[in-house]
Parts: structure tokens; sequence; C-alpha cells
């Protein structure tokens, strides 16, 4: 299994496999075996991960790996400019080995690619957030999460004034333009603060992420235009900015309980 975005790529191998000598020119890499052990040369130093042993890669780094019959690992590969988070300034440097737990990584990555794989054909917003989501666990698993949250805190707290106006700008630009299809970087650039701050700010504000937002936003306007209106369920679906019919059904199903025709039959 592969999954890439943007700015991280997760790899998931198993059974037997080998690779030759490589490197990424722009990506760390962290391997974790999560059954089994992984037999790792890096920089021709041969080393023998075992079940959750971690360990950090540099771009370019000269590295290849096998595994046998039984073994498991996952791969995550950052982008060079994201493995830092840049709602912390003072973080230590990453350690080359680390030490995991792998039923608590393998729950976090079950959970995760199910949701991913749930939505179908998801709007940009929703990949960005789960790309967001995933960045954020690999930072934690790197730092941990009290170190991340004190600086988080320690950065915040010389940003607070005015973040709630700008933070109204943006619920202002979202009933704007809700039907569209957005980015995280957009909206955080009308809030005035980075990616990750963004996201953690809004979602404190509004107990929602930025996603759910505009799904509630849309799904308001769907139960408005299915009581009062003659338009198809086609129309509104592409009208609302959803990539497929089906991917409004299913979300309408999950807001409602109901699908868009039974509401709009009992709406009458």
């Amino acid at each position: 299994m592969q999954i890439i975005l943007p700015h991280v790529e997760l790899h998931s191998i198993e059974s037997s496999f080998a690779n030759m000598p490589h490197c990424h020119e722009e990506h760390y890499q962290i391997t974790v075996p999560l059954r089994g052990s992984c037999h790792f040369v890096h920089e021709n130093r041969e080393l023998a991960l075992a079940a959750g042993d971690g360990l950090m890669l540099h771009p370019q780094d000269l590295h290849s790996f096998y595994l046998g019959p039984k073994d498991k690992v996952i791969i995550f590969k950052i982008n060079d400019h994201c493995l830092h988070p840049a709602s912390a300034l003072n973080l230590p440097d990453p350690e080359q080995r680390y030490r995991f737990n792998p039923s608590e990584l393998s729950g976090f990555l079950q959970q995760w690619t199910a949701s991913l794989f749930i939505a179908g054909s998801p709007d940009r917003l929703a990949l960005e957030e789960k790309e967001e989501q995933m960045l954020e666990y690999v930072h934690r698993l790197i730092w941990g999460r009290k170190q991340l949250d004190i600086e988080t805190a320690e950065k915040g707290s010389h940003a607070r004034k005015g973040r709630d106006n700008h933070l109204l700008r943006v619920l202002d630009y979202m009933h704007a333009h809700y039907t569209d299809q957005m980015s995280i970087d957009e909206l955080a650039a009308v809030a005035l603060q980075s990616r990750f701050h963004f996201i953690r700010s809004f979602k404190s504000l509004t107990s929602m992420t930025p996603y759910q937002y505009v799904l509630r936003l849309r799904m308001e306007e769907a139960r408005r235009q299915l009581r009062h209106s003659a338009a198809t369920i086609t129309e509104i679906s592409f009208g609302l900015g959803f990539s497929s019919t089906s991917q409004f059904y299913r979300m309408f199903m999950k807001s409602t309980g109901m699908t868009p025709e039974q509401y709009r039959h009992q709406s009458h």
C-alpha cells in the first residue's frame, strides 16, 4: 500500500522485499518495522531493526533494506521543509533512532487510512486536512506531545492579539465561497497564520475542522434547496461543489440519516 500526498508519503511493505541502494533528494524518511524485523544498510553500515525500532534518514542518505517473508514495515517520507512544524521555534534536531509502540502505530494508521478511503473522492480541503493530521502525528512521534505543546503555546502567546478578528474574517470568507474548492493555505492566509496554527485555532473557535465547517454550510444549503426548489439532486450536488453525486449522497446520508429524495419527500 502506498499513499502519496503533496508533503508526506506513506508506504506499507510486507513479505519478502529488497531494494537497491538509493537516496531521496528532498525527503526525510522514517522506517519502522511493525512485524518481524528489517535488515537495513545506511551509508554502508548494516543495521537490524526490530518491531517498533524507528530509523530517521536525512535527505540524500544512501540506504537499502530487505524483508523476510513474515516481516512488515511502515515508511513515512516527509518533504524536508515539512519535518519541523511551523508552530514551533526551538525544537531540537531529530534523532536517528527511536522506539515506537507498533500496536499504537498500527491502530492510528488503520484509522487514518480507513477515514481517507471512506471519503471516496474527497475535496481538496479534506485531503489537506488528512495530510496535516498525518504530519502532526509524525511530529508527535519525533518530538512528543508535551514538547510540541510547549513550543506551540510559547509561540501562540505572542500572536493572540487580533486572532479572533482574523478568524471571523475567515468565517465570512468561507460563507461566501463554500461552494468553491478551498485550500488550507488560502484560509490560513486570510487568518494570517501558519497552516498548523490555523487548523488548531479554527477548531478551538468552532469545535470543527475547516472542512467540517464547509460541509455543514453545504448541507444547510442542500436541505434548503430540497425543501424550496425543483432542482435535481445532480444539480444541487455539483452546484454545492461536490465532485460527484455519490459523494453528495454519502455526506447527506451521514448528515441527516436519509437520502436527498427521502428528505425532499418528507419536507413536502
